[in-house]
């Protein structure tokens, strides 16, 4: 992941990291919902994962997503690494129903980082057993059949 620091006091409070696009600046990232807008940090293994992504809007403009230790470019129009095998789409498949639903409330609901559902999600739409809503709100997934 390169240079970072989380800071813990009680709880992981805030998560210092050096800017993944080589600028050089150091980015700050609020941890703690008790004191405003906060990014939610998942431990799964040795990996940290953020949600949601972290888009720079001044500067450098980065805009990136930190997934298992790894800085992954937000390329929309690139989607290969969403769409992987996921080891976690029988679960993903099963939450589903007939009805649209964020894959963030479904990663809420089966205990699971985000972008794991996403992608978990995609790959099912990519096998014909999933269909991912309008382009308005392309984060929404069903079931096909």
């Amino acid at each position: 992941m390169g240079d970072a620091a989380l800071v813990v006091r009680g709880v992981p409070r805030t998560l210092l990291i050096r800017c993944p696009c080589g600028c050089g600046d150091d980015l700050v990232l609020n941890l703690d919902r008790r004191i405003g807008k906060a990014w939610r940090l998942y431990r799964r293994g040795r990996g940290l994962s953020l949600y949601p992504s972290y888009w720079r809007d001044s500067k450098c403009e980065s805009h990136f997503i930190l997934w298992k230790n790894q800085v992954h470019w937000c390329d929309w129009d690139d989607e290969g690494w969403w769409s992987n095998e996921s080891p976690i789409e029988d679960r993903v498949f099963e939450a589903l129903s007939k009805e649209f639903v964020s894959y963030f409330d479904l990663a809420e609901r089966l205990d699971e980082v985000p972008w794991a559902v996403l992608q978990a999600c995609n790959f099912l739409v990519r096998r014909g057993k999933a269909i991912v809503n309008s382009p308005t709100k392309k984060g929404e997934f069903r079931r096909s059949d």
